[in-house]
């Protein structure tokens, strides 16, 4: 119940309000199903006796009231209404089972959006510690079996219940003892059969959640080292890691389905036995043959909607067992979730300096990347940072772009300091070319003008930035130009062409600074060379940071700054701090 209402607590307020609608709804369903079991009272009665309606009351008056005389009208009456009653009653369950599968499977995509933009909201440093393939499963996966195994089943445990109680109380009202009998032995049974099974169905969801996290991260580890694993000959040996998790999410999902059949077969074998029960009943209290008929009939079909109800009842409530250690890690993952602020096109004012004053960072605690760093980047200056494998470039660039937060120390925008607040704004002025430049599965113009929608792209500033990329000339040669396709991680192209893509993305919104993160690494010397005479145009009046390994890329460079385990071990000018000569190749820095 705890994670159920935390589950309830961390829905959104429409889908609070429409969860007491359906509760509304519940009560209505409830009281018609009580009337299309009661309607078959009259007509049972007047079959087994056709003259009981000259000596049962509520019969006398029923049939004063409809004005009939004659014994075999007021009979067939009297069963035109049940079958209405049954068919209303069919109706409105049908009608309110479709409004709960629409807010169950409405919720679970409200969950689904909520985790993703959750995840997308946490800061790099939770990736660093986080499985991209287990993120993927809790946003498609789990909110999937939230909806088919919480939701759902929760549903059907309120709207059975509800019916199930209100024909109970109405069996209770009309034969009390009878109808405690009856209901206090299957109910129990069932109760007694859930008791001993439910540590089972816990243990059983929690294998579930595992093998189906193991299943998604075979997948994704699979095609991501596809090409090194078909050279090696290894690829099949790597794919049957997904036989041992498969199989354990099988066994325990089908395990779970077994658990929530198993009293339908003891109560089926026992129905008869009820029916043998209520004769044995009518007859110890001296009840004719005929009068038998109507107590046997409504037990008969009250047994009939109700024993469906129960089995639902006890299913759902095992499937709602299993899986809830799904449900908690939704839960937990949604905490400290912000409300979504649209972001505005506002840019900080920046024409001044980025200051770093003494700051550092850490992955881990006691683990420290960067430790006391302070650097003053003027505007319009082009920067580069060089340094060996591990020497904390790209983490000093993650601060700058507000990816990370410092553990200690701040980063000044024009002496602002940057805080959650004014992030956005920052980041507004901020291209970003990444070693690794990821592509979508669409035209290069999609990849461009990247999460922006077709019809609101910008044709001139898609050209301005491919152009001042290098890319123009190969976009335009291709088949559809920059309506292209450019396959899954555009695999349709080179890898310099993907990275001239890329660094076009970083340009399309006219920023004022430019980060390089080893961005020129993948393109030959030609290449670089162009795109690198086209950034140095715009020499003074954009700021340029660069990670470089090539020291052709520094060339340009105003200031050079080396990181040496954390720290800033020299800066200047590239000739007097980089000690190999500036068209060296492979590059070693070290402060002189």
């Amino acid at each position: 119940m705890r994670t159920l209402l935390d589950l309830l607590r961390v829905m959104r307020q429409r889908d609070r309000r429409r969860l007491a609608l359906l509760g509304l709804g519940l009560g209505i369903a409830a009281l018609l199903e009580v009337v299309g079991v009661a309607s078959v009272l009259p007509f049972l009665t007047l079959v087994g006796d056709p003259g009981a309606a000259a000596r049962v009351p509520y019969l006398t008056g029923l049939r004063d009231a409809l004005g009939l005389t004659d014994d075999r009208a007021f009979l067939l009456a009297t069963g035109f209404a049940a079958l209405a009653a049954i068919l209303l009653t069919s109706l409105v369950n049908a009608g309110f089972a479709f409004a709960q599968l629409l807010f169950a499977h409405l919720t679970g995509y409200g969950f689904a959006r909520r985790l993703l933009a959750r995840y997308v909201d946490r800061e790099r440093l939770f990736f660093a510690h986080a499985n991209s393939a287990e993120l993927a499963k809790n946003v498609l996966s789990e909110t999937d079996r939230l909806v088919a195994g919480v939701l759902t089943p929760a549903m059907v445990i309120a709207s059975r219940g509800a019916s199930a109680l209100a024909v109970v109380i109405f069996l209770i009202a009309y034969q009390p003892r009878l109808a405690l009998i009856l209901g206090g032995g299957f109910g129990g049974l069932y109760v007694a059969i859930y008791l001993v099974m439910r540590a089972r169905l816990s243990r059983l969801g929690g294998r579930a959640v595992a093998g189906n996290e193991g299943r998604y991260r075979v997948v994704q580890e699979t095609f991501g080292a596809l090409t090194e694993l078909k050279l090696y000959g290894r690829a099949e040996t790597f794919a049957a890691r997904f036989d041992a998790p498969a199989r354990s999410y099988a066994h325990a999902l089908a395990a779970s389905l077994l658990t929530g059949q198993l009293p339908r077969f003891v109560i089926e074998s026992l129905a008869f036995g009820g029916v043998i029960a209520v004769v044995l009943y009518a007859l110890t209290q001296g009840i004719d043959t005929a009068g038998m008929l109507p107590l046997l009939g409504l037990f008969a079909f009250a047994g009939y909607r109700m024993l469906p109800a129960f089995q639902n009842i006890f299913t759902s409530v095992s499937q709602l067992r299993f899986h809830l250690p799904g449900v908690r890690l939704i839960v937990d993952a949604l905490e400290g979730e912000r409300p979504r602020r649209a972001r505005t096109a506002a840019r900080l004012p920046f024409t001044e300096t980025i200051r770093l004053e003494a700051v550092s960072f850490d992955y881990e605690a006691g683990r420290s990347t960067l430790r006391g760093i302070d650097l003053t980047i003027p505007a319009h200056t082009t920067v580069g940072l060089v340094g060996r494998t591990g020497s904390g470039k790209s983490t000093l660039v993650g601060l700058i772009l507000g990816i990370l937060t410092p553990s200690s120390g701040r980063v000044l925008i024009d002496g602002t300091p940057l805080d959650a607040g004014n992030l956005p704004a920052w980041q507004n002025r901020i291209g970003y070319v990444p070693q690794d430049v990821f592509l979508i599965d669409g035209s290069v113009a999609q990849n461009i003008a990247l999460g922006i929608e077709p019809e609101t792209l910008d044709r001139a500033a898609l050209e301005r930035a491919a152009r001042l990329a290098g890319a123009h000339d190969f976009i335009a040669a291709l088949p559809d130009g920059y309506e292209t396709g450019v396959g899954e991680r555009g695999a349709r192209l080179s890898g310099g062409q993907r990275q001239r893509i890329g660094i076009a993305r970083a340009l399309y919104h006219d920023p004022d600074v430019i980060v390089f993160d080893e961005a020129t690494s993948a393109l030959d010397g030609e290449t670089e060379a162009a795109v690198m005479g086209a950034l140095g145009a715009l020499g003074g009046t954009r700021t340029i940071i660069m990670i470089a390994h090539r020291l052709t890329s520094l060339r340009r460079a105003d200031t050079v700054h080396v990181l040496e385990d954390g720290r800033i071990a020299a800066s200047g000018p590239p000739a007097d701090v980089i000690s190999e000569p500036i068209d060296a190749p492979p590059f070693v820095a070290a402060a002189r």
